[in-house]
Parts: C-alpha cells; sequence; structure tokens
C-alpha cells in the first residue's frame, strides 16, 4: 500500500479542487460499512486499486492506520485488509472491472 499526495489542488473563491490520482479506471465503487467490518483480506493478480477514504478510520493489514481524506493504492499481488475502525465510508477505483467470470480476487494459501 503507497499513501498518496494529492497530483493537484487548485482554489478560487467557488471552491477546492483536489485531483487524487490519474490512471486508467474501469470501475469505481461506493462503500458504506459498519464499525467492525472486515474488508477484503485478498490480492489482485492483475488489478490496481486506488481508495478514498469519505468519512472515518481503517486499519490497513493490522498496521496503518488510514483516516478521512486519505488516499492510497493497493498494487497487485498485494494482499489488502481493511478491519473498519466505526462507520465508514470508501470509494474504491479498480484498474479492471470486477466481473463473476473473472473477478481477480485471490486468497493467500496457509
Amino acid at each position: 500500500m503507497k499513501l498518496l499526495d494529492p497530483e493537484y489542488v487548485h482554489e478560487d473563491n467557488r471552491r477546492t479542487l483536489t485531483q487524487l490520482f490519474t490512471d486508467n479506471i474501469k470501475q469505481v465503487n461506493h462503500y458504506h460499512a459498519d464499525g467492525g467490518s472486515v474488508l477484503g483480506n485478498h490480492y489482485h493478480k492483475e488489478t490496481t486499486e486506488y481508495f478514498y477514504v469519505v468519512k472515518g478510520n481503517i486499519l490497513y493489514n493490522e498496521k496503518a492506520v488510514l483516516t478521512k481524506g486519505d488516499c492510497f493504492v493497493v498494487y497487485p499481488q498485494e494482499n489488502h485488509k481493511l478491519e473498519c475502525i466505526g462507520e465508514v465510508e470508501l470509494i474504491s477505483f479498480l484498474t479492471k472491472p470486477y466481473t463473476e467470470e473473472d473477478p481477480d480476487i485471490w486468497q493467500k494459501s496457509l
């Protein structure tokens, strides 16, 4: 996981525009999860997945706490487990769309 800094920020008297990242995105998802929920705990062989924390706090792979406004990327082959600390809202952006025929979701063998 890599925490991303915004690529560009522009402010004027109307608004603040924050460009989070640039990539070839194929799917966008919005998550609303209750505290204690565990999301992911898998990896993708081909898909790069970006996350933007809209609300709440997430414990990432039992190591890093991510908070509202954080944007991070998970690269292929990287296991990712997101534990929700309280109510959480996330948006994820995938470079390969999820389909039932080819979900690109894999579990590490024990």
